[in-house]
């Protein structure tokens, strides 16, 4: 988050009722507050809904978040039932020369990049200033950036690592010692307290879909949420700002007009994606197991990858003979695809599809979700605009700028985040 609250002051007003804004709502009042939330629209959670339809649930965004222990506690205290990955679909996958693969790289590559991940640079990059790519290419090689973090990127963030500042994405992995490499912190022994090695979160889905956390927080806080309203003035109580950046540059630019021009700056990756249901006998072999695949740029598929739904988690259908699949297209690689038309659409899809899967047969359904301002682009720009609202509008205690672009894309981070109120 940027910015604190003023501890003199036992009343907050939380603008934005999308994830964020509901975390922190249900956080401060557990903390003593009053808490108010306005929300424009006329629903709650932003991006997260789940939709119900005859094969099975839509998840209209994420469908799963990491959970470690801390986590795990905060949604059993709100009764979120979760899920974990089944077992025997735990693989993820990526797309190489025709065909899904556990691990891409061939054995010459996966030497040299030891070799690189292994040895000193012969001209380490500043951390703080680098990107994502100019990172990995110095310390693991640009076969490991095309085929192992690329893609990942990509399916997490709908952008390039090119794209993304380094300490904006990833602050957590940006190493206090400039010399020790990305892949060192990732190996590196994480403590969370004295000398106990904190355990690794896991893919977890809640089982009713990721509408049931909005749902359950909703349920905590339904006399607070007031819809189709927005912030008129500023008043005595706390602030909390967890609106997309295009919104949150129109509340402050009369007060803070060097922060509004900052976040307005703040580019978002478009974002298509698309519930695939497909039944088990137009499956030519099986149906593939596992978590999912991601599709590297120059691979033959417009895609940019599949999540496995119904066979990571249960209950993602409503018949045993259909399978569900989330498809995402677009990003900032290929803005072009939010101009195609739904039949346009489906047909990119299914031929992708067919050519991933090898299907004999065609599709059961495809619904399609799109959004123009999807995720936070992570750029320079994103420190930037952090850098000013915390010189601005969040110097002094009272205001508080909480949402995706202010620490973290995930969920996840974003509960971790908590920890500042």
């Amino acid at each position: 988050m940027i910015g604190g609250l003023d501890p003199t002051r036992k009343s907050v007003t939380v603008v934005g009722a999308g994830v964020s804004g509901l975390l922190a709502a249900y956080t401060l009042k557990k903390k003593g507050y009053q808490v108010r939330i306005l929300e424009q629209s006329s629903r709650a959670g932003g991006l997260i809904e789940t939709k119900s339809s005859i094969h099975g649930p839509i998840e209209t965004a994420a469908h799963s978040l990491m959970v470690n222990p801390e986590i795990s506690a905060l949604l059993q205290e709100l009764g979120v039932e979760l899920s974990e990955v089944h077992p025997k679909s735990s693989a993820r996958y990526i797309y190489r020369k025709g065909k899904m693969r556990r691990f891409p790289l061939t054995f010459l590559e996966t030497i040299r990049t030891l070799i690189r991940i292994f040895s000193r640079p012969s001209r380490p990059i500043d951390p703080e200033n680098a990107t994502l790519a100019e990172w990995c290419r110095t310390y693991v090689g640009d076969a490991a950036l095309k085929y192992l973090l690329a893609p990942f990127v990509t399916g997490v963030f709908a952008a390039s690592p090119e794209e993304l500042l380094l300490s904006a994405a990833f602050p957590r992995l940006v190493p206090g010692n400039p010399e020790k490499s990305l892949i060192g912190n990732l190996f590196s022994k994480r403590k969370s307290s004295g000398t106990q090695r904190s355990k690794p979160p896991r893919m977890m889905a809640p089982r009713l879909g990721m509408a049931d956390l909005i749902e359950k927080l909703k349920g905590r806080l339904a006399p607070e949420i007031e819809y189709g309203k927005k912030l008129e003035t500023l008043s005595d109580s706390n602030l909390v700002l967890s609106v997309p950046a295009p919104e949150l540059a129109s509340l402050i630019e009369a007060q803070d007009p060097e922060s509004a021009k900052a976040v307005r700056a703040i580019e978002y990756s478009p974002l298509i994606t698309c519930t695939v249901f497909i039944r088990g006998e137009s499956f030519t072999s099986h149906p593939p197991r596992g978590v999912g695949v991601l599709i590297p740029r120059g691979e033959g598929l417009r895609i940019l990858g599949v999540l496995f739904n119904s066979s990571a988690f249960p209950d993602r259908t409503k018949s045993e003979g259909i399978h569900s699949y989330t498809v995402m297209l677009g990003g900032t690689s290929d803005p072009a695809a939010m101009t195609l038309s739904d039949l346009e659409l489906r047909e990119i899809i299914e031929n992708d599809l067919e050519t991933l899967f090898r299907l004999g047969g065609p599709t059961e359904a495809i619904e399609i979700t799109r959004w123009k301002r999807a995720i936070p682009v992570y750029s320079k720009q994103v420190r930037v605009a952090r850098q000013a609202l915390e010189r601005g509008l969040c110097k002094t205690p009272g205001t508080v700028v909480f949402t995706n672009y202010s620490k973290e894309v995930s969920i996840r981070g974003m509960i971790l985040s908590l920890k500042g109120f």
